[in-house]
């Protein structure tokens, strides 16, 4: 079980989600934390952003098909130089990948939430300006599915898609932030096949306190 989690499945109750998300989300602090705290005599650039994003992925499903959907990003982020120009873009996001499966004319709407801690490496051609490259972890908090008898399970989590994108400020404390991402694979089992290779692009404002 991830993080080394170990639930008596049977004794545990209605607890065991709850306590299993408090536990991730826990951890995702943690870490994100020791970054910034890491960082915190040189030169820590952070912020807020908040944003939008267009989901889409595929099914394996025999005669199966998918539609995009609109989601949402929103979370912190911070901005550490390494050297030059070169920089360490993180954060902590929670970050919406929804999915609309059709198959045999039945619409199933597959939702899955997800904080994500960016390991991203920046390069500033300006000080108010740069692009980025590098993964997320992505780790799954919960998920539901609309469809009647839909069952989920065997989640890819932590969920590592690869990014891409630019950041730059059009005044002192704001700015935008847009990327794409990309996870090859498995994203989760929903009736006995497979959602995989989930891609996205999405762009955030950013409010920044450095």
């Amino acid at each position: 079980m991830p993080f080394g989690v170990l639930i008596n499945r049977k004794t545990c109750g209605r607890l065991c989600p709850q306590g299993v998300l408090m536990k991730k989300l826990a951890l995702s602090l943690l870490v994100v934390s020791g970054l910034f705290s890491s960082a915190a005599f040189a030169g820590l650039n952070y912020g807020i952003e908040a944003g939008m994003r267009s989901q889409s992925g595929d099914t394996d499903a025999t005669g199966g098909s998918t539609d995009s959907q609109t989601a949402m990003q929103v979370g912190m982020f911070g901005i550490m130089p390494i050297s030059g120009a070169w920089n360490i873009r993180t954060g902590l996001l929670y970050t919406q990948r929804p999915l609309t499966e059709k198959n045999s004319g039945i619409e199933n709407k597959i939702d899955m939430n997800y904080v994500d801690i960016p390991f991203n490496i920046m390069y500033k051609f300006e000080d108010y300006a740069g692009v980025y490259l590098g993964v997320n972890l992505a780790i799954n908090m919960d998920k539901k599915c609309s469809a009647n008898g839909c069952t989920m399970g065997d989640v890819t989590s932590p969920l590592i898609p690869l990014v891409v994108g630019a950041a730059f400020k059009f005044s002192p404390n704001f700015g935008v932030n847009v990327y794409f991402e990309s996870a090859s694979g498995k994203v989760v089992t929903v009736n006995s096949h497979d959602l995989k290779n989930y891609r996205a692009v999405g762009a955030n404002l950013l409010l920044t306190f450095d």
